[in-house]
């Protein structure tokens, strides 16, 4: 592991002291109390054999509720303050900003991870087909995590979880180390990315720069290479547009720098053939003239001066 990763308060979102007892139970299938527009999709855990993993959906924490279900014990899901937050909120627009066709992604979905687990993650991408099986969503191919300044022993609990049920990559977020790690299978432990590094899966149109997910300037940035990546109208318009624009401008300003070369010629010739001797310092001062009104009026004295000194009088 490149970065240890410290031990200190639970992380994951929920406090294991706020046990919410008789709300839900594994062992029972107790009356749903749903939020306005929510989909009753809380099913009994006893509706798959125990053999079979359950499916993604059957619920044993209450949709909408703010719960979830960690080794069978209902918790509740706690806010969160500043700067924890806030960098939940930018990995999201990050993540969201960079989808690749066929990817969606959510905020706190639950997920049913086993017999016993039904968790969700702050930041999930999955599949935006159906599972061709069961007709419902696919598993999430990422998850991602926001933790500030807490015991990573549960984060690390339910990475595992996670890549047990199939999860192909876990990623989560330490605010007050500003540091981003990936759970790696091999050690069974996190590896923290280096601050140069980036994200590169095919569930991204481009490669998330690590920064991105700590800095909003270096956000912004990545979600305006992807929206040019997959064809956004509008930004695809501006550029177009800033293009037009430059070649236009362009145009232009050769068209300015000709007429001032042909104007310092014509006042040079025109002196030659008059037999007006030019010193090597007028010269340079018709060379270095970005006036065409100045070139223009040296030009005219010219025609009728006796001397050079006179058109630069």
């Amino acid at each position: 592991m490149r970065g240890g990763v410290g031990r200190a308060a639970p992380c994951g979102g929920f406090a294991r002291g706020a046990i919410l007892r008789g709300v839900n139970s594994p062992r029972s299938t107790p009356p749903v109390l749903l939020a306005p527009g929510a989909s009753p999709s809380y099913v009994s855990a006893r509706a798959r054999g125990r053999g079979e993993p359950p499916l993604l959906d059957e619920r044993l924490a209450q949709p909408e509720t703010h719960t979830q279900v960690v080794d069978g014990v209902t918790v509740r899901t706690m806010g969160a303050n500043p700067p924890h937050a806030i960098q939940h909120a930018a990995a999201t627009h990050v993540f969201a900003g960079c989808l690749a066709p066929g990817y969606l992604a959510a905020v706190d979905m639950l997920t049913r991870i086993d017999r016993d687990n039904d968790r969700a993650a702050d930041v999930s991408v999955f599949p935006a087909a159906p599972d061709e099986k069961t007709g419902r969503r696919q598993l999430e191919e990422i998850t991602f995590e926001v933790c500030d300044s807490q015991r990573a022993t549960d984060v690390s609990e339910k990475a595992r979880r996670f890549v047990a049920r199939g999860v192909r990559r876990v990623f989560y977020v330490r605010v007050d180390e500003g540091a981003v790690y990936e759970w790696r299978r091999a050690s069974d432990a996190w590896d923290r990315l280096g601050d140069g590094d980036a994200i590169e899966d095919r569930c991204f149109v481009v490669p998330i720069p690590v920064q991105a997910l700590l800095q909003r300037v270096k956000a912004d940035d990545t979600v305006a290479r992807a929206l040019l990546a997959r064809g956004n109208a509008v930004v695809v318009a501006a550029v177009d547009a800033a293009r037009a624009a430059g070649v236009s401008d362009g145009r232009k300003a050769g068209r300015d720098e000709g007429a001032l070369v042909a104007a310092r010629a014509l006042l040079l010739r025109t002196m030659e053939l008059r037999r007006l001797a030019v010193t090597d310092a007028q010269r340079a001062r018709v060379a270095a003239c970005d006036d065409l009104a100045a070139l223009t009026r040296w030009h005219d004295l010219a025609v009728l001066a006796t001397g050079a000194d006179e058109v630069f009088a």
